[in-house]
């Protein structure tokens, strides 16, 4: 009610790796979407790319406030951005994130939740399978990859709740290679393919949600 035709109304709207590539172009396409009473949360790991894309969709949309890269915000009757400036790839930057997302979330205004789970890394792709022996390399390869995904989905669904009328969306930026092997990419390959195991869970434990494995390319 009272947003502008297809708009979407008290939607918060959470972005991972929003500072550049995939995720700031999807940022870029979500925010003109959400209408008055609205929060998008821009998460990545560089403060700096995230304030510039802050200020670049406030100058773009009328009656934008923006947030600064440390985690504040400011109240707005239509969309607050939220920068969050936050490593998944370590546990104090998750738990970070995790504190910012249970903040937001909480608030009983927002009627519907959209969350795009796009952070991830290529990794080293001039290794081999064979050249993989480093197992702190790859552990934290998978923290990064999956488990944080894992957590801060959890985190997010958590912290909004299951409330009578609202939208819940969980998005999982796939690939291809969650599907078919390719040489030098075994973490790349089968962090995807995990992640989208993780969410096909999801789906089957919670019907209520809407969870959409999307493989870009």
């Amino acid at each position: 009610p009272g947003s502008a035709p297809g708009r979407w109304a008290a939607t918060a709207c959470v972005v991972t790796g929003a500072s550049r590539g995939f995720g700031r172009s999807l940022a870029r396409l979500l925010a003109p979407q959400l209408g008055p009473g609205s929060v998008l949360v821009l998460l990545a790991r560089s403060a700096e790319a995230l304030a510039e894309l802050a200020a670049e969709l406030r100058a773009g949309a009328t009656g934008s406030d923006t947030g600064s890269a440390t985690g504040s915000d400011t109240g707005s009757s239509e969309l607050r951005v939220l920068c969050v400036a936050a490593d998944l790839g370590c546990e104090e930057g998750l738990r970070r994130a995790g504190a910012a997302l249970r903040e937001v979330l909480q608030d009983a205004s927002l009627g519907r939740l959209l969350l795009v789970n796009n952070a991830g890394s290529l990794g080293d792709v001039s290794k081999s399978f064979l050249d993989l022996t480093d197992l702190q390399e790859i552990n934290a390869y998978f923290s990064f990859n999956i488990s944080s995904a894992l957590c801060l989905t959890s985190t997010a669904l958590r912290a909004f709740g299951a409330r009578p009328g609202c939208s819940r969306t969980v998005v999982n930026i796939s690939s291809l290679c969650a599907l078919e092997p390719f040489p030098s990419w075994a973490l790349y390959c089968s962090g995807k393919a995990a992640r989208e195991m993780l969410f096909r869970v999801l789906a089957l434990e919670e019907p209520g949600l809407r969870v959409l494995n999307y493989a870009p390319g």
